[in-house]
């Protein structure tokens, strides 16, 4: 479980427009927001 504080694992994914995106391109700015809708598009 994510704790307010403590530094978020590496990880990439693909944006809306195809292109990879990590955490790491992120770093130094002062707000990154994740958000995950973890049964969007699953019929459950």
């Amino acid at each position: 479980m994510a704790e307010i504080g403590v530094a978020a694992a590496e990880f990439k994914l693909k944006g809306h427009d195809g292109s990879e995106v990590s955490l790491a391109q992120f770093r130094g700015s002062r707000w990154v927001v994740i958000s995950a809708y973890p049964f969007a598009f699953t019929g459950g």
